[in-house]
């Protein structure tokens, strides 16, 4: 695993993941917009950076430099999360290592984290997902075979699909909710959350 033993390191890992998914992009990145990277108030900085803030501040419009480094970042741990475990842990060492000192580039990331935490999904969770959903469907009715098997198939016509089955299929409803409530609301925050 990578370490980074100066904030420099780490800045230059980073700087240069988001630079490399800006020229992917077709959109590079100009020497200020990939510099301004490197901003910091407290901080170990590029030599010139209040030259390079001014200019900054000139010619570019922050409101739309700070999205366009989310979209970036978020599309850069997308795609580690989908190929590479390696470099997300690389990345996930240098933000740590950024993260105890003030540096803009964790205000960036932590926009880009804010905007679109839930847009990047482990790889195979929707397999996770459906499995989940056939799994509950295939456990209600092995609950029916068991109450069958148990009571007997009067106890199962009566209740389970007779007059009186609402309240046992409601019953078991309620229980397997309660018992998978934090992947339902996972399956239904991924429903709707989609844009």
């Amino acid at each position: 695993m990578q370490e980074f033993g100066t904030v420099r390191e780490a800045k230059d890992f980073l700087a240069g993941r988001i630079a490399a998914e800006a020229e992917r992009e077709g959109m590079p990145l100009s020497e200020i917009e990939r510099k301004m990277l490197y901003f910091s108030e407290t901080d170990w900085t590029l030599p010139d950076m209040a030259q390079v803030s001014a200019e900054f501040d000139r010619v570019c419009d922050q409101n739309a430099y700070e999205r366009k480094i989310a979209g970036l970042i978020r599309k850069v741990t997308a795609h580690h999360h989908s190929s590479r475990q390696d470099e997300m842990d690389a990345w996930d060492m240098a933000v740590q290592r950024l993260s105890e000192g003030d540096h803009y580039l964790m205000v960036l990331i932590g926009a880009a984290r804010a905007s679109g935490a839930k847009t990047v999904r482990p790889p195979h969770d929707v397999l996770k997902l459906w499995l989940t959903a056939l799994g509950l469907i295939f456990g209600f009715f092995a609950l029916i075979a068991l109450m069958d098997r148990l009571f007997g198939s009067q106890f199962v016509e009566d209740w389970v699909l007779g007059r009186n089955g609402f309240g046992a299929v409601f019953l078991v409803l309620i229980i397997l909710i309660w018992f998978f409530r934090s992947d339902l609301r996972n399956i239904l925050h991924s429903l709707f959350s989609r844009k």
